[in-house]
């Protein structure tokens, strides 16, 4: 559109309709609403974005961290010869084994106590050790329980090989290694001598898992960013001893 200006001020001179009023200034309400309309729909694309692309970042994380807890439990029974919670903290220089271990047991689970009291076993004769997170990063801690001015070996890990990076390692009763949402890994030991078995876990009667395990296999797995079962786990990479 051409802005004319008067020849005798030199200001612009709005420009007119055919009937001699001056065009409107503003939007109109429909224009103002179409407007709306537009940034509304180009909020809701972009929006979503960064969220979904954090989302994206904290499932890998929680893939390569519940793999690398995997890998640290294979590497400490490859270098004490017993799986972690196998055996437990008895002195500062000595361990003892788990009286909890069923004769013969199938496997070790890990977990919350809604994982870990929910397991069947397609193996009846055979058991399986339940324990917390908690007994297994005890295990893998490079520092046993305070004493004098410091901390003292742990028996447990008496090389002290930094199997995991873990979370408050100094307090041996709250050592941790949380996935991204702040929720606890559910690790898997086999036990079973038989090369291959299976079990099941089952949440009020309902199979969420059935899951191949032998003696030389270890996996880990998060819930997922709402913890729900079925819908959102996320495995270790296969990874075997």
């Amino acid at each position: 559109m051409r802005i004319r200006h008067d020849i005798f001020t030199g200001r612009a001179v709005p420009p007119r309709q055919p009937s001699g009023e001056p065009l409107p200034n503003g939007f109109t309400m429909l224009e103002l609403i179409m407007v709306v309309g537009v940034l509304s729909v180009l909020l809701a694309i972009i929006l979503p974005a960064p969220r979904m692309a954090r989302e994206a970042t904290l499932k890998k994380q929680a893939k390569a961290e519940a793999t690398a807890l995997a890998q640290a439990a294979i590497r400490y029974k490859a270098e004490y010869g017993f799986w972690p919670g196998e055996v437990l903290y008895d002195t500062d220089t000595a361990v003892k084994q788990n009286p909890n271990l069923p004769i013969p047991a199938g496997m070790i689970a890990a977990g919350p106590v809604e994982f870990t009291s929910n397991i069947t076993m397609n193996e009846g004769a055979m058991g399986y050790l339940s324990l917390n997170t908690n007994e297994v990063y005890q295990a893998f801690s490079t520092v046993g329980y305070p004493g004098g001015n410091g901390y003292k070996i742990n028996p447990l890990n008496p090389k002290a090989i930094p199997f995991l990076d873990l979370k408050d390692e100094t307090d041996f009763d709250r050592v941790n290694f949380p996935d991204p949402w702040g929720q606890p890994y559910r690790l898997i030991m086999g036990l079973n001598p038989k090369s291959m078995f299976t079990f099941e876990v089952s949440i009020n009667n309902v199979k969420y898992h059935d899951v191949s395990v032998s003696n030389v296999t270890a996996f880990a797995f998060s819930m997922g960013p709402s913890g729900l079962y079925r819908t959102n786990y996320i495995y270790s990479a296969g990874v075997v001893e």
